[in-house]
Protein backbone atom coordinates (compact mmCIF):
# COMPACT_ATOMS: atom_id res chain seq x y z
CA UNK A 1 0.00 0.00 0.00
CA UNK A 2 1.44 3.36 -0.98
CA UNK A 3 1.03 6.63 0.85
CA UNK A 4 -1.24 9.25 -0.65
CA UNK A 5 0.49 12.19 -2.29
CA UNK A 6 -2.49 14.45 -1.65
CA UNK A 7 -2.17 16.88 1.21
CA UNK A 8 -5.66 17.71 2.56
CA UNK A 9 -4.53 21.19 3.56
CA UNK A 10 -3.40 22.01 0.02
CA UNK A 11 -6.69 20.77 -1.44
CA UNK A 12 -8.67 22.82 1.06
CA UNK A 13 -6.53 25.88 0.45
CA UNK A 14 -6.89 25.69 -3.34
CA UNK A 15 -10.65 25.17 -3.20
CA UNK A 16 -10.98 28.06 -0.73
CA UNK A 17 -8.98 30.29 -3.10
CA UNK A 18 -11.18 29.37 -6.04
CA UNK A 19 -14.38 29.93 -4.07
CA UNK A 20 -13.07 33.29 -2.88
CA UNK A 21 -12.52 34.25 -6.52
CA UNK A 22 -16.10 33.20 -7.32
CA UNK A 23 -17.32 35.47 -4.54
CA UNK A 24 -15.12 38.35 -5.74
CA UNK A 25 -16.61 38.06 -9.22
CA UNK A 26 -20.12 38.05 -7.76
CA UNK A 27 -19.40 41.10 -5.63
CA UNK A 28 -17.83 42.97 -8.54
CA UNK A 29 -21.01 42.85 -10.62
CA UNK A 30 -23.43 43.43 -7.77
CA UNK A 31 -27.07 42.85 -8.65
CA UNK A 32 -26.56 43.18 -12.39
CA UNK A 33 -26.66 40.20 -14.73
CA UNK A 34 -23.28 39.82 -16.40
CA UNK A 35 -22.84 36.87 -18.71
CA UNK A 36 -19.04 37.19 -18.73
CA UNK A 37 -18.96 37.17 -14.92
CA UNK A 38 -21.27 34.16 -14.84
CA UNK A 39 -18.99 32.37 -17.29
CA UNK A 40 -15.95 33.16 -15.13
CA UNK A 41 -17.72 31.86 -12.04
CA UNK A 42 -18.58 28.65 -13.87
CA UNK A 43 -14.92 28.22 -14.89
CA UNK A 44 -13.76 28.73 -11.31
CA UNK A 45 -16.33 26.29 -9.94
CA UNK A 46 -15.28 23.75 -12.57
CA UNK A 47 -11.67 24.14 -11.44
CA UNK A 48 -12.70 23.62 -7.80
CA UNK A 49 -14.60 20.51 -8.86
CA UNK A 50 -11.51 19.22 -10.68
CA UNK A 51 -9.35 19.77 -7.59
CA UNK A 52 -11.80 17.87 -5.39
CA UNK A 53 -12.32 15.08 -7.92
CA UNK A 54 -8.58 14.67 -8.34
CA UNK A 55 -8.11 14.44 -4.59
CA UNK A 56 -10.87 11.85 -4.28
CA UNK A 57 -9.43 9.81 -7.15
CA UNK A 58 -6.02 9.83 -5.47
CA UNK A 59 -7.46 8.72 -2.13
CA UNK A 60 -9.54 6.02 -3.84
CA UNK A 61 -6.39 4.48 -5.36
CA UNK A 62 -4.93 3.68 -1.95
Amino acid sequence: MRASTIEPESVTQRVDELLAEVDEVRQSVGDTFDLAALSRQAELLDQAHDVLTGALDEVDRR
